[in-house]
């Protein structure tokens, strides 16, 4: 089975965007249009779990905070989006995270915790916040973010843009609108504080990402 991402401009990507990586504002971050092979961003578009599929949606209900499905449960992923996670955590592709970060010896997350696939529907929302920076599972230091967006046909009426806040929590700093097959990946830190708070406003239509840390 072929990569869902060209080797050839992974390695082009990350000597691009290293410097900016690097010295981004308000932390470490890049954003990375057409990612993923198009036709691949496709496929795992058309086969991303709806919410009423059996996929063992863990279902997020804080009013205000996070409102939201994930799943972090491999054998319940379509396979497409499970051969994906599979050659996004390995060699290759830590390779590639390595050489755009500057951060060596970069361990894949088998147990997806905190990753997998994420679904929110109307009104659903993540607020502002930093996610935790330990795995007790692995005993390591999660270092990493990455959001693959899969809604096509996003359009700036539906909300659910990333926000990227300072250091301190109290100013919005980047507005990253969440466009099919863009890519951003961002410092897993106790002070890098993003989530979409602007609510998912269609009924018809899910924002839909996968996520690996």
């Amino acid at each position: 089975m072929p990569y869902v991402f060209d080797l050839d401009r992974l390695d082009r990507l990350a000597a691009e965007h290293c410097d900016a990586y690097r010295n981004a504002d308000p932390y470490p971050h890049v954003v990375i249009d057409d990612f993923l092979d198009a036709a691949a961003a496709s496929e795992l578009a058309r086969v991303f779990p709806k919410p009423g599929d059996p996929v063992a949606w863990d279902h997020y209900a804080a009013p205000g905070l996070e409102v939201k499905l994930g799943c972090g449960d491999e054998t319940r992923f379509p396979p497409p989006i499970r051969e994906a996670i599979y050659q996004m955590n390995g060699g290759p592709f830590v390779r590639f995270l390595e050489k755009l970060t500057g951060i060596d010896h970069l361990l894949p997350d088998p147990h997806l915790l905190g990753g997998g696939i994420h679904l929110t529907r109307q009104n659903g929302l993540l607020g502002i916040h930093a996610d935790f920076n330990w795995h007790k599972k692995l005993e390591a230091h999660r270092r990493l973010n990455l959001l693959v967006y899969l809604t096509p046909d996003w359009r700036p009426e539906y909300g659910g843009a990333l926000e990227l806040w300072d250091t301190t929590g109290t100013r919005r700093v980047r507005h990253v609108e969440p466009i099919f097959n863009r890519a951003v990946v961002f410092s897993t830190r106790s002070d890098t504080f993003h989530g979409h708070p602007e609510p998912w406003t269609p009924a018809d239509v899910n924002r839909q990402d996968r996520k690996s840390v």
